[in-house]
């Protein structure tokens, strides 16, 4: 009996077939069209100046229907290290090189918060490519702002010395130009020692008297503490808080009694702070014998000039 139920059911499917035809499923073109720009393979493009990036979504969990399926960490990983790396950049401000004025450059930052908002409806975002939402970062120092630094003179300082000395000269010129154009931003300490930097002859210093514990000897970058001495008289005629400044150990005879200031790469320092409101601007210039030191600030620089005696 259960044979004849089973050939039964078999012959009525054969029957079935043959009268009625089976046809297999067929993937048309339009199909895959369909399948390529449906909702479960989205891509999102993003675009700043002429750069562009594509991320698959599906790279970072979404499954082209629920925005809570996108794994955010995943995807602001991808941010980072893909765009971020790419388009973020620091302010640089306008400073001096050579004594020539280059111009600030604003820096820039992707805006992760904007970004972030976006996965919330990532749909609004796929149908074409997204501009990349950034902030722009302002310099410490603009352009403009550093070409307002010489309107005002706070204070100056001459010394003199022998330019028959040549080695002596030399190394006065090589620390004079070194704190040349070095612009002090509110708040900030000037430290000779790091301004100038180590006085060797690797950095082109060359043996010259020096004075060491109270007796004149030769020492490479001799005559330097004629450059520290001149520029602390600028600064402290400009009214400028002195922070470091140690007189030698044996009278100077460029500057008055108690107005100099001794510098040594490992040990004694001259550092000021500029504690007024606005920038200020150290220039120094050698010319036939005479070391000149102005400090220059904008008009709307606020400062009390000290009296000192000259040199």
């Amino acid at each position: 009996m259960q044979w004849f139920i089973r050939f039964f059911l078999v012959f009525s499917l054969t029957v079935s077939l043959l009268i009625f035809g089976w046809k297999s499923p067929v993937v048309g073109k339009s199909n895959l069209d369909h399948l390529h720009n449906s909702p479960l393979s989205p891509t999102l493009t993003i675009r700043f100046g002429d750069q562009q990036w594509e991320l698959p979504l599906h790279q970072v969990g979404f499954d082209g229907i629920d925005p809570t399926t996108l794994d955010r960490q995943a995807f602001m990983t991808w941010l980072r290290l893909e765009v971020e790396k790419k388009v973020n950049r620091t302010p640089q401000s306008a400073h001096y090189k050579n004594r020539e004025l280059v111009p600030h450059r604003l820096g820039v930052q992707v805006d992760r918060d904007q970004v972030w908002q976006w996965l919330d409806s990532i749909h609004d975002y796929l149908q074409q490519p997204v501009e990349l939402p950034v902030i722009w970062l302002q310099p410490s120092l603009t352009t403009d702002k550093l070409k307002s630094l010489k309107q005002q003179l706070l204070g100056s300082y001459v010394t003199y010395y022998n330019p028959n000395n040549r080695n002596r000269s030399h190394n006065i010129r090589l620390s004079t130009d070194a704190i040349d154009h070095v612009v002090l931003l509110p708040g900030e300490i000037f430290s000779f020692n790091q301004v100038v930097g180590p006085r060797s002859i690797k950095k082109g210093y060359r043996p010259a008297r020096v004075i060491v514990k109270g007796e004149f000897s030769e020492g490479i970058g001799g005559g330097i503490c004629q450059t520290s001495s001149t520029l602390f008289n600028g600064v402290d005629q400009a009214g400028l808080h002195i922070v470091q400044r140690v007189s030698h150990s044996k009278q100077v005879t460029y500057v008055p009694k108690h107005r100099d200031a001794t510098v040594s790469w490992g040990g004694p320092d001259f550092k000021f702070q500029n504690q007024l409101n606005e920038p200020i601007l150290i220039v120094a210039t050698m010319k036939n014998g005479g070391l000149k030191v102005m400090i220059y600030g904008p008009k709307t620089i606020q400062f009390k000039p000290r009296m000192i005696p000259s040199s």
